[in-house]
């Protein structure tokens, strides 16, 4: 008969993969853990910085305190991934009116996360999905020097001072937003870097009731199947560069009726791969 130690030795040895595929390998970030670092690299306090590669995931909601002037989430290393896991990252700002009437207030913090993937010369995937980002005075999320396979995904960004920022290097791709909510931001819905030209693709989103545009572009941007509302300007700017849509629906954008949806660089005709539909116009609601 064996003894219990060895019963015990080999129940151990069994239940080994199960702890390892629960466990995932990722970094576990919360309220609690702020307090004292949540893992190597990452002080006391906010912001929670990442400075190792790796799969990260919320286990509770974020609420920086207030007045903090700091991002909840800074990243600095890559290829990273943040599932925030359902959870919200709260800046505790607050904006009012549909479009959002002026700037909004009461930020606890700068940016919700910052990734900026610093290393001269190269890009870093980045990826966030799976919860909600709100309420920061800078941006909900930023991406800078990202490269074209990264992505906000299932991800609602909302009363910001801005929704979400691209930056980085002039001419590249900067990825994907991918059935994510842009609602109610004190500025534009998700907007490039003022000197850059990026690229970046977005697809199945709402963007929806923020002060002024809902997206400013980078050449050679495309926007499939997305719904563009109750925006203060142009749905889409890109006024300076060349983008591409498809199949997106316009209501009540620039102050609604027979006012421009968008605005662009390249004939209507050229700019438009068809299937957009504008809710302001006569029946059948074709857009121009």
């Amino acid at each position: 008969m064996r003894s219990f130690r060895s019963r015990w030795f080999f129940f151990a040895i069994a239940l080994l993969p199960l702890i390892a595929h629960a466990s995932g390998g990722a970094f576990e970030i919360n309220q609690d853990c702020v307090a004292v670092g949540c893992f190597a690299g990452d002080d006391p306090g906010y912001p929670v910085t990442i400075t190792q590669p790796g799969k990260y995931v919320l286990t509770s909601d974020l609420v920086p305190p207030g007045n903090s002037g700091t991002n909840a989430i800074t990243v600095s290393a890559a290829p990273v991934d943040i599932d925030l896991n359902g959870h919200t990252i709260d800046g505790g700002g607050s904006c009012t009116g549909t479009p959002t009437a002026s700037m909004c207030n009461g930020y606890a913090g700068d940016n919700g996360i910052f990734m900026n993937y610093n290393v001269a010369g190269n890009l870093g995937f980045f990826r966030v999905h799976n919860g909600r980002v709100r309420g920061f005075s800078g941006s909900g999320i930023t991406f800078v020097n990202s490269s074209s396979d990264s992505a906000i995904e299932d991800v609602v960004v909302s009363e910001n001072s801005f929704g979400i920022g691209i930056g980085g290097s002039a001419n590249s791709d900067a990825g994907h937003i991918r059935n994510c909510r842009v609602l109610r931001n004190g500025n534009q819905g998700v907007a490039t870097a003022a000197g850059p030209a990026l690229r970046f693709f977005v697809d199945n989103s709402v963007i929806s009731g923020n002060k002024n545009e809902g997206l400013v572009v980078g050449d050679g941007s495309v926007f499939v199947g997305n719904r563009f509302d109750d925006n203060g300007s142009y749905a889409v700017n890109c006024s300076s560069v060349k983008c591409t849509f498809g199949q997106n629906t316009f209501h009540n954008n620039n102050g609604g009726g027979a006012n421009a949806q968008w605005l662009t660089a390249l004939p209507t005709d050229a700019a438009s791969m068809g299937g957009n539909i504008c809710l302001d116009h006569a029946s059948p609601y074709n857009c121009p």
